[in-house]
């Protein structure tokens, strides 16, 4: 995965666990009972901490410096 993909996917992910946990997104979405709000939210936590974990720090220092 190139590092703007994983970027991406963090950036994505935790957007949507914070617009799920703030009650935005629920104007788009109508989740059908509390806990699906709540493991939406869980899932995009996942993705947005695995997206931290796919990016290459090494390589993201090296094209910055």
């Amino acid at each position: 995965m190139k590092n703007y993909q994983a970027i991406l996917l963090t950036v994505v992910g935790f957007t949507a666990c914070y617009l799920t946990m703030k009650g935005t997104l629920q104007n788009l979405i109508q989740f059908e009972a509390v806990l699906n709000e709540i493991v939406f939210a869980v899932m995009g936590l996942m993705i947005g901490g695995m997206g931290l974990l796919s990016i290459d720090y090494k390589k993201l220092l090296k094209g910055l410096l």
